[in-house]
């Protein structure tokens, strides 16, 4: 697994490339923790190029969103497809993580969103 990091209008973007599982979800999770140390709350995954995901590292991202939310910021995950797809519709993880097609389309979301709660 290779994770990449980049950012949008402060907000983070991490591209994954590879299986996440029981073996390598900790790499994930740590990432993640250390953006929260930094204080950035807004976080997109990208799964474009991840074949195979199971209930560890779909764990690992449902524990950041709700971590992300006690300090009303958010993760968003985007571009699943295929076998990854399939464990979030049988878990119903949809219903707990936002789903985009695109990466572009999960950043807006995070911007309008954070632009809705400064009101």
């Amino acid at each position: 697994m290779v994770i990449h990091e980049t950012s949008s209008n402060q907000v983070v973007v991490i591209t994954i490339e590879g299986e996440v599982d029981l073996y390598n979800a900790k790499e994930l999770k740590d990432i993640l923790d250390d953006k929260m140390r930094k204080h950035q709350y807004e976080i997109v995954v990208n799964l474009e190029k991840v074949p195979f995901m199971d209930s560890s590292g779909i764990g690992t991202l449902v524990t950041a969103m709700y971590k992300l939310k006690k300090y009303h910021g958010n993760l968003k995950v985007c571009s699943v497809h295929g076998s990854v797809a399939k464990v979030f519709k049988m878990t119903g993880m949809e219903s707990h993580l936002e789903v985009f097609e695109t990466e572009e389309m999960a950043v807006t979301s995070m911007i309008n969103e954070r632009n809705t709660h400064s009101d």
